[in-house]
């Protein structure tokens, strides 16, 4: 994937070691990674998954378990695979390790610059994700944490993308002060306006973004085939938005699964192109203190909007 080659480069550009600080409740799990993978290389795939599962259900209840519609079969595969293929990601994300505590304190610094009193007060984990996530917020039997993946990391970032990177995923942790997440039932018009509108913030604090910097090109681009065929995919959102099954959260938010109409994740730059509306009328801290209420009138009354001035939808 295209982060791979510049990754070098955001790696060489931090500081020395000796100036690297951790932040406040910062957990890593990546190292026990490491450590596990190296001490079972010999086990049988089937034995080496059963003391995965057991081994890091510990570390960190409740994520290293099947997700919203996986099979537990499809889970211990997505082990399997994370330890086969490992070897062909291992020395950037052991560099990942190294280097992310320092960048994710400098992202905080450049968050606060837009949001001053920015509290970081979810404790962050590095983890390998087993290739489910980079970066975002979970809710663990209970415990809202942040949780970055150093696997995904180290295969899709590069120096240019880490910093709007981060600003995004902190914004999710800003909104929530006031906005609560859509899960468990992952309505597609609350994911909409959370999506939508962190991937306008690290717009907005990265000025002249591009669609690489935005994330809007994974895990291919997004932007042309949607504008391709604009008023369609308004009109088939705007009949989505009251849906909550997981198949349909997938289509717009997630990547990979079964082949579908439009690009994986096309979700993120619809919310876009919709808070950078609704940001021509608020800032972006009047945006991130909007609940649920005022949030799903909005959302519902732009899409009707953008889907009319497209042309209109039948029905």
């Amino acid at each position: 994937m295209r982060g791979l080659a510049l990754f070098v480069i955001f790696l060489s550009a931090v500081a020395p070691s000796s100036a690297r600080q951790a932040p406040r409740s910062y957990h890593s799990l990546t190292r026990a990674f490491v450590e596990f993978h190296d001490s079972t290389a010999d086990l049988p795939e089937a034995q080496r998954i059963a003391r995965f599962r057991t081994r890091f259900d510990t570390l960190l209840p409740g994520f290293y378990e099947p997700a919203p519609g996986q099979t537990p079969e499809q889970f211990e595969r997505s082990v399997g695979r994370a330890l086969a293929d490992f070897a062909t990601i291992r020395s950037r994300y052991e560099q990942v390790e190294r280097v992310f505590p320092e960048r994710y304190a400098q992202g905080i610094a450049h968050f606060r610059k837009h949001f001053p009193g920015f509290k970081p007060v979810l404790p962050v984990w590095l983890v390998h994700s087993l290739g489910r996530m980079d970066g975002g917020t979970r809710t663990l039997r209970g415990r809202n944490v942040m949780i970055f993946g150093a696997d995904v990391i180290a295969r899709i970032h590069d120096d240019r993308d880490i910093g709007p990177f981060l600003d995004h995923e902190l914004f999710h942790v800003e909104n929530g002060r006031w906005f609560s997440d859509c899960m468990p039932d992952t309505t597609i018009w609350c994911s909409l306006w959370q999506e939508g509108t962190a991937t306008y913030a690290a717009a907005v604090m990265n000025p002249g973004a591009d669609d690489h910097l935005l994330l809007l090109d994974q895990p291919a681009p997004i932007r042309p085939a949607i504008d391709a065929d604009w008023r369609a995919a308004l009109c088939q959102l705007r009949g989505d938005l009251g849906r909550t099954d997981q198949p349909s959260y997938a289509r717009y938010f997630m990547g990979g699964g079964p082949a579908q109409k439009y690009p994986a994740r096309w979700g993120y730059y619809v919310g876009f192109r919709l808070a950078q509306r609704v940001g021509q009328r608020m800032t972006l801290a009047q945006m991130s203190r909007l609940g649920h209420a005022a949030v799903e009138a909005i959302v519902t009354r732009e899409i009707d909007a953008m889907a009319s001035e497209a042309g209109g939808c039948s029905g």
